[in-house]
């Protein structure tokens, strides 16, 4: 328990990023990071623990396509340790093939395990599911890490 006047260990500053510039007519079916690439430094907390929200908005012209967007995340930078590959099923976002115009949201959850005062990188990742082809487009794409106590 801390007293008035013990030293106060302060976490990291938390990191954010957020892109509007729209991809039009996806066709990859595999996790690409798009253009621009949209990813945060970060250094991890004493914890080794991070809060990820991770979230954008997507759409599909025909309503046939799904987009995928999930994080990658690398000790130091994009050429440095893979730590997290990119999933949907773990960390990410799938969108609906119902929604016509641009539907936003996200999904928040915890990283764990980080080595403490390790400076990480962290992206967003992209696929479209495959359904009659290059009709879906992301209209935005958001990261937010935050350290834990």
């Amino acid at each position: 328990m801390s007293a008035a006047g013990d030293l106060v260990r302060t976490l990291p500053p938390a990191s954010f990023v957020h892109d509007d510039t729209s991809i039009f007519n996806l066709t990859n079916s595999s996790y690409e990071a798009g253009t621009p690439e949209v990813g945060v430094y970060f250094v991890a907390p004493p914890s080794g623990t991070v809060r990820l929200t991770l979230g954008g908005g997507f759409r599909d012209n025909t309503a046939t396509d799904r987009i995928f967007l999930a994080p990658e995340l690398f000790e130091e930078n994009s050429d440095g340790e893979r730590i997290l590959a990119p999933s949907v099923t773990a960390r990410g976002y799938l969108s609906m093939k119902e929604d016509t115009q641009p539907q936003y949201g996200c999904r928040v959850s915890l990283i764990t395990g980080l080595t403490a005062g390790q400076l990480y990188y962290l992206r967003t990742m992209h696929l479209a599911s495959p359904g009659s082809g290059a009709q879906a487009d992301i209209a935005a794409r958001d990261l937010i890490v935050i350290p834990m106590p």
